[in-house]
């Protein structure tokens, strides 16, 4: 019996804890050890059910003989409050309603949202970043619902990625960007990410489907809303969203793409507005009871107006930039 086989102390993870199973400090052959994930707001990788022994070559392993250790990853689209209310215009947001919305101030001082991904990166418009130059001057806050509170989690950018089919004064098409954050975020009641949509069907955005959007811009008054706000929308068929804006002055330049999803209502009354750009349009998974983000707020004519709409980068299209944007910079 490798008698003086030791594994030594475990070593720690993120947003995880371990304890000794055989005994306090217990680190010889055949001890076993159990990481956990912290809080409600991680959970697990993979097929790993975090029980390690201490093999006879002197290293922690897990049930599959696996040196790697178990990584705790962010739990995204959960809602710690759920009470939404029906609404005409905006109503005001409570903590926890939308953990993974972000604020975004550019270096000119325009303001725009965004959504939290992981824990460490933030999808918005390309159109809100575009004239960013230099990541380091872009203002990044999450985790508070009035813009004049002192309790926010602040975040810095370490890189931005704007879609490479985006071009700047063209059209909206390709509005969609990434931003890389310096350090995790830790995240709590008030701080949590959004589920990307996945490939089966039912993540796949349809006409009268209901969405959320919040944001901190122009409200009925015109005036910017110093509280975070939110509204229900229902996505509108993308022909009849086309007709319209043809129909409007300046209407042969007004493109919605099939990368577009456009929202709103017949009659007015609810949309997303200046200010609120790069923020998510939000649905319901009814399956899981999660919430995945389907659009980023992109453009509009007029906000609220009657027979005019919400237009919105159609995220999963989308899903594979984005993978792939993350894989190849984390």
């Amino acid at each position: 019996v490798p008698r003086f086989v030791n594994c030594g102390q475990p070593e720690d993870i993120d947003n995880g804890t371990v304890t000794y199973i055989t005994g306090p400090e217990v680190t010889t052959y055949k001890a076993e050890i159990q990481y956990e994930c912290e809080s409600t707001f991680y959970t697990m990788k993979a097929s790993n059910n975090g029980r390690y022994q201490c093999s006879a070559d002197g290293y922690w392993k897990n049930s599959k003989g696996e040196k790697v250790l178990p990584i705790c990853e962010p739990v995204c689209g959960i809602q710690t409050r759920t009470t939404l209310e029906r609404i005409i215009g905006g109503k005001t947001a409570k903590l926890g309603q939308f953990p993974w919305q972000v604020m975004l101030i550019a270096e000119d001082g325009i303001g725009g949202g965004g959504a939290l991904l992981y824990d460490n990166w933030v999808l918005t418009a390309a159109h809100v970043v575009i004239s960013q130059i230099d990541p380091s001057t872009l203002t990044i806050k999450m985790g508070f619902l009035n813009k004049n509170s002192v309790h926010y989690q602040q975040a810095w950018a370490e890189e931005i990625f704007v879609h490479e089919g985006y071009i700047d004064g063209a059209s909206y098409n390709n509005d969609i960007a990434l931003i890389k954050l310096k350090h995790k975020v830790p995240l709590n009641a008030n701080i949590t990410p959004i589920c990307l949509p996945r490939k089966e069907e039912r993540f796949h955005v349809k006409t009268d489907d209901m969405g959320t959007v919040a944001g901190w811009g122009r409200t009925e008054k015109r005036r910017l809303s110093p509280h975070l706000l939110y509204v229900e929308l229902v996505v509108i068929d993308n022909r009849k969203c086309k007709e319209a804006f043809a129909k409007l002055p300046a209407g042969k330049s007004l493109l919605v793409t099939e990368n577009m999803l456009c929202a709103g209502e017949e009659e007015g009354g609810k949309d997303s507005c200046q200010g609120d750009s790069g923020g998510p349009l939000t649905f319901l998974d009814n399956l899981t009871k999660k919430w995945f983000v389907g659009g980023i707020v992109s453009w509009g004519v007029d906000c609220g107006v009657a027979g005019q709409y919400g237009v919105y980068t159609k995220v999963i299209n989308y899903i594979s930039w984005i993978e792939n944007t993350i894989m190849k910079n984390s």
